[in-house]
């Protein structure tokens, strides 16, 4: 049996982008001092939802059988959110090199920015 093509789709190109809306909740958390009160985003709480965000920006042009790994993050996290705070990440495709796709990434609240970098991720068949 053959394996699955994973060779992307002509309309897998780069200048694909998706957005992400989402509310900073008790499992997105870290307190750095331990002290009640002073819970903030936490960096793999936002770097996850900025490889969701990539996974979402190349779902429809994938070819069938395949899926997205993650395999490299390189983000600088530079500004806390609190509990509750709208969250918008956005993830935009900025080079396909055969299977490898490389994603520019932020995560937003509001006009603030709060994390920035680029997200790398494999297209891999899936059974």
């Amino acid at each position: 049996m053959e394996p699955p093509n994973t060779t992307p789709d002509p309309g897998l190109q780069p200048g694909l982008e998706a957005r992400l809306e989402w509310t900073v909740g008790k499992g997105h958390l870290y307190n750095p001092g331990g002290r009640p009160g002073r819970e903030v985003l936490s960096s793999p709480a936002m770097i996850m939802h900025m490889e969701k965000t990539a996974v979402e920006a190349v779902r429809p042009s994938l070819p069938a059988n395949t899926a997205t790994l993650g395999f490299h993050v390189d983000v600088k996290h530079i500004a806390p959110a609190a509990p509750g705070a709208r969250v918008v990440t956005y993830a935009r495709l900025i080079r396909i090199d055969g299977n490898k796709l490389t994603f520019e990434v932020t995560a937003h609240e509001g006009e603030r920015l709060l994390g920035t970098g680029t997200h790398r991720r494999a297209i891999v068949p899936v059974d």
